[in-house]
């Protein structure tokens, strides 16, 4: 939508914004006539959520934007709680109640007598607020005596609705501070109400706040008495396990422990090897000497003299190791040393190869050899024995050890977390007890009200200027609002670019009730400027036929009511001052609005039907004179059918040849083009097509179908007229 149509609209309108904007500001004057004058009190009261003293914060918990933007708004919040404005009501209230003829509000003859209708005893409603501002505790409207308070303070304005709409609180941006202002008709009242609002404040908080660390510190030293009884439980628990012992080192040690029994056991099982091939080969000597007959052998006595010495050394050896415990590995290899040394002595000796040429052994020391060898034998398994149930028995421990860990692992985190509760719960105990001897916030006052000297300055003008600002901006905004939703064509250029169509002329808006077709085309100088430009835009209409080398036009719109019967006798009348005769026949059986206009003769029907042959005399007889110099008329019956319907194949619209000689032009009006077939059936008649199209118009899908057929009469088509356009519009 262009600017320029926007700014004009505008400016056809601007009457209406004018008056809108005057009444705004009017109803706004008559709206504040009344206006109290306000007087303002402001007081101020220091947080401490930023600058907390060090000798009351215990430790510094960090600075956080966002927490300390909720602590404020929960501070606001708190001081228009209607706890706070409520206590504060009450107090406002009774001193007006123990101070009569100085009360903050004066009360008018109406409110005087609404408070009178109540039937209130002044000192029962002293005692009854006395009361409640005492235990901090609201009025209840279930309760009638006391919803009758609440009315008569109502009354006089102290109600919770009116402290909060006259009362403003918010935090000094970027500061520690909150700014608490009251406006009302009494100085006296607002510094009242300011420094009044804060002591609220803080009785009411320090109430809450004792309560709540009262309760917080009974529930805290429970819940740390129990998780102290649980700690002290699970430590009871690892004790008794024996946990308190490290399984690791005594792990390592029976390990170790484990490792020399399995040495002293694989000694024992050579040993256990070695004699038993030492009695093996014995008792083969034996049997070979049974089977010789020998009784006797010979031997060295050298040697015989080095064994016996090697079981000395091997007895006295093993009886040492055993006396001290069998623990000293060093005095254990000196007897495995010794006994392995007796045990290779003897198997030499007892082997044939061995056996000196120059003595013989005897069948008894044989025997005296198995026999040793015997017990030897009877001894390392014995000691086999003893050896691998120590290791087993310590392999066990070192398993039961492993699992005792595993357990004593999970007792101990569970120790760690008891602690960790029990530390924390102490904690909070703890600062739960230093909040109630220094509590942490910092509330105070450091700005006290003052009743103010003057009143406010009046906001009148501004209110004023602000209202009839709105209205204007709103008009403004709502007439491009119904411009940009009416989808009508408007101007030319917005024909241009949404039709698509060649545009042979534009008519603008008249009044013809006002004024008639005579007098626009007869008067030289109209007063109406609509009129004069009217008839210069026909006399453009009428150079571009006149220019043409077309006869026989048709008349044509897309819907009906688009002013065809209009533009046809306003070109007529604009033709016929330029000596030019025009005949218009009214085909527009629909709607036969030239007809009923110039009351011309119906006879169209009729009269071809009736006649086979169409002269000029013949003709004569149905045309009837339309009043306009040079201008005739074809009249039509009308009805619900088309040209070829009524009028037939050999019509008189088939023989205006005869009529050319007589009539310059002959325009034919045919019905609307979306709802009919009449203009298409009426175009074999017709040397061109015009198509007259309103400005009030909106394009349709209907209209594109009917605009597509323009565009398809190959050159037939002179163009369209845009009609009912807005004078101011004309050249847009």
């Amino acid at each position: 939508m262009d600017l320029i149509y926007l700014f004009k609209s505008l400016m056809r309108k601007k009457w209406l914004i004018i008056f809108s904007t005057i009444l705004a500001v009017v109803l706004a004057f008559v709206l504040t006539m009344n206006q109290r004058r306000l007087y303002r009190s402001v007081a101020q009261m220091a947080t401490g959520f930023t600058t907390s003293s060090q000798q009351v914060k215990l430790q510094d918990e960090g600075f956080n934007i966002f927490e300390i933007d909720v602590k404020f708004s929960n501070l606001v919040e708190s001081i228009r709680s209607p706890k706070v404005l409520g206590m504060l009501s009450y107090a406002i209230m009774i001193h007006d109640l123990e101070n009569p003829g100085k009360e903050y509000r004066d009360l008018n003859g109406d409110e005087r007598a609404k408070a009178e209708a109540l039937g209130l005893n002044k000192a029962k409603m002293l005692e009854v607020l006395k009361q409640k501002y005492s235990e901090e505790k609201l009025l209840s409207s279930y309760n009638p005596e006391e919803r009758k308070i609440l009315e008569y303070m109502k009354i006089c304005r102290y109600d919770l609705e009116t402290m909060r709409k006259l009362m403003y609180v918010d935090r000094v941006q970027r500061t520690d501070f909150i700014d608490i202002e009251y406006n009302s008709g009494n100085p006296e009242l607002s510094a009242y109400v300011v420094n009044q609002v804060i002591a609220e404040f803080l009785r009411s908080h320090e109430s809450s706040r004792s309560q709540m660390n009262i309760q917080s510190i009974g529930t805290l030293e429970t819940l740390m008495n129990q998780k102290k009884k649980e700690l002290d439980d699970k430590l009871g628990n690892l004790k008794s396990s024996g946990s308190l012992v490290d399984v690791t080192a005594e792990s390592a040690s029976k390990l170790t422990q484990v490792s020399n029994f399995e040495t002293k056991l694989a000694d024992e099982k050579s040993s256990l090897n070695a004699a038993t091939l030492g009695l093996q080969e014995i008792n083969n000597k034996i049997a070979e000497m049974d089977r010789t007959g020998a009784k006797t052998a010979t031997a060295s006595s050298g040697a015989q003299q080095e064994l016996l010495n090697l079981k000395i050394a091997r007895n006295n050896a093993e009886a040492e190791y055993k006396n001290k415990g069998s623990n000293d590995q060093e005095l254990y290899n000196k007897w495995q040393k010794l006994r392995n040394d007796y045990n290779a002595k003897m198997a030499s000796m007892a082997s044939s190869n061995n056996i000196p040429s120059t003595g013989l052994v005897s069948r008894a020391d044989l025997v005296q050899k198995k026999s040793e060898l015997e017990i030897q034998i009877k001894a390392a398994q014995q000691n086999i024995a003893f050896y691998e149930d120590k290791v087993r028995q310590l392999n066990s421990s070192v398993n039961a050890a492993a699992t005792r860990g595993a357990t004593n692992a999970a007792l101990n985190k569970e120790v760690e977390f008891a602690q960790t509760e029990y530390e924390n719960i102490k904690k909070r105990y703890e600062d739960a007890l230093n909040n109630k001897v220094a509590p942490l916030d910092n509330y105070r006052q450091i700005l006290f009200g003052q009743p103010a000297v003057e009143p406010e300055p009046s906001k009148r003008p501004i209110i004023l200027g602000l209202s009839g600002m709105s209205m204007f901006v709103f008009m403004c905004i709502l007439i491009i609002f119904l411009e940009y939703i009416d989808v009508s064509i408007k101007t030319p250029s917005q024909f241009l670019r949404t039709m698509n169509l060649k545009m042979v002329g534009v008519l603008n808006k008249v009044n013809l009730k006002k004024s008639t077709m005579e007098n626009i085309f007869t008067i030289s100088n109209p007063k109406d400027r609509g009129e004069a430009v009217f008839r210069e835009h026909l006399r453009k209409l009428r150079f571009e036929i006149e220019n043409s080398s077309h006869h026989v036009y048709l008349f044509t719109s897309a819907r009906p009511g688009e002013g065809k019967s209009t533009v046809i006798k306003a070109l007529a009348h604009s033709i016929s001052l330029s000596k030019k005769k025009v005949l218009l026949i009214d085909t527009n059986f629909s709607n036969n609005t030239l007809t009923s206009e110039f009351n011309a003769q119906p006879m169209l029907e009729g009269f071809s039907n009736d006649h086979k042959t169409y002269t000029a005399e013949n003709i004569r007889k149905i045309i009837s004179p339309t009043g306009i110099e040079g201008v005739d008329i074809i009249g039509s019956k009308g009805g619900d059918y088309t040209p070829s319907e009524i009028l037939g194949d050999d019509n008189l619209l088939a023989h205006l040849d005869v009529l050319r000689g007589k009539y310059d032009y002959i325009f034919l009006e045919g019905a609307a083009l979306n709802g009919r077939a009449d203009s298409m059936e009426l175009l074999r008649y017709a040397d061109s097509v015009i198509s007259v199209v309103s400005a009030r118009s909106s394009l349709r899908q209907t209209d594109k179908e009917s605009i597509n057929f323009l565009q398809q009469l190959n050159g037939k088509f002179t163009g369209a007229v845009l009609n009912y356009v807005e004078l101011e519009n004309i050249d847009l």
